[in-house]
């Protein structure tokens, strides 16, 4: 026997016994902010399905608003050997330390949505989150080109809330120095909890003995809960106000007319995409990128997808075109 027989039989024995290194499972574990939030039971699932399409083993685990339990779940999951970590961050400013644990077991750093700051991540999808801050306020002022804006922000600690200030002052502020709009009041969110901005509005409003025409919320949990105190004063649909993500309770309020608008983040596309990315990753691949976004620490790789602006006017040409919503779970 030759040794060219020798090489196809051993590779052959190889094959048979599993041992082929593309017959390698991928290990991927999930670490998410808060399975509480409508938002991320969508991309868990689509993530999952995708990744397990591909061959992916996936492990998920919510910290429910803990950076502490987040850490935790993150340092199981490296413990049982993952090739990879996708980490949607509650607080992406604590992360470096375990993910520096991570890179020393050779396992590769997938951020998702979130940027994590001064780590060593290998890569980041989300959306251009800028963007999305100057959708919520452009379509704000084209309804309220003056009068009293509330500020309500996300999580202090997210820091894509801090991206999405930027792009609203980014509109804002020339209308802000010319006096039109006077913002009466900023504050920020804790774990972009309802039950949190129901208070900050129930507040802003006996500051203000109810004179908010607008508040530029970040995202629909947020609006739903400024909605709420809206509502106790008989103002809901008399001020407008943002939101983000999309949720069928923001749509579903929009429809109603008690909210503006809401940007679409096609979910869809992010998880599909984020689950080849940490495949490819996995692989031992280089994932294509769009961008690059320095972190503090790196210059990460990153691909960025388009956020879409959402009203009563294009639901159904946004949201129930691309399956997000069922017209039925809308106007039923």
């Amino acid at each position: 026997m030759n040794l060219k027989h020798i090489l196809l039989a051993v590779c052959a024995s190889l094959a048979l016994s599993g041992h082929m290194v593309n017959a390698k499972e991928i290990k991927i574990g999930m670490a998410i902010d808060d399975l509480r939030l409508e938002r991320w039971q969508k991309d868990r699932d689509i993530f999952v399905s995708k990744a397990e399409s591909l061959g992916a083993k996936v492990f998920v685990q919510s910290a429910n608003g803990n950076e502490e339990t987040q850490m935790s779940q993150i340092e199981n999951m490296i413990n049982r050997g993952v090739d990879v970590l996708v980490i949607i961050p509650y607080n992406g400013q604590v992360l470096s330390n375990v993910i520096a644990e991570a890179k020393r077991e050779g396992i590769k750093v997938l951020a998702y949505d979130r940027m994590i700051n001064d780590a060593d991540i290998d890569f980041y999808i989300s959306f251009n989150n800028e963007k999305v801050g100057e959708l919520q306020a452009q379509s704000l002022i084209e309804r309220v080109p003056e009068g009293n804006y509330f500020l309500m922000g996300g999580s202090p600690v997210d820091n894509n809330a801090k991206l999405f200030r930027q792009g609203q002052m980014n509109v804002l502020n020339p209308l802000i120095k010319e006096g039109k709009i006077k913002i009466v009041g900023d504050q920020w969110v804790d774990a972009w909890l309802p039950e949190n901005a129901l208070k900050i509005m129930e507040n802003a409003l006996t500051a203000n003995n109810n004179k908010i025409d607008a508040v530029v919320a970040s995202n629909d949990a947020t609006a739903g809960g400024a909605v709420q105190a809206l509502v106790a004063q008989g103002l809901a649909g008399k001020v407008a106000i943002s939101g983000q993500d999309a949720d069928l309770a923001g749509i579903k309020r929009i429809v109603a007319g008690t909210q503006t608008m809401t940007v679409y983040k096609p979910i869809s596309k992010l998880a599909n995409d984020a689950a080849e990315i940490a495949v490819t990753l996995g692989k031992g691949e280089t994932p294509a990128s769009n961008a690059t976004l320095n972190n503090g620490k790196k210059e990460v790789p990153s691909f960025l997808l388009t956020p879409v602006q959402v009203d009563k006017s294009n639901i159904d040409a946004t949201v129930v075109a691309d399956g997000f919503h069922s017209k039925e779970s809308i106007y039923n």
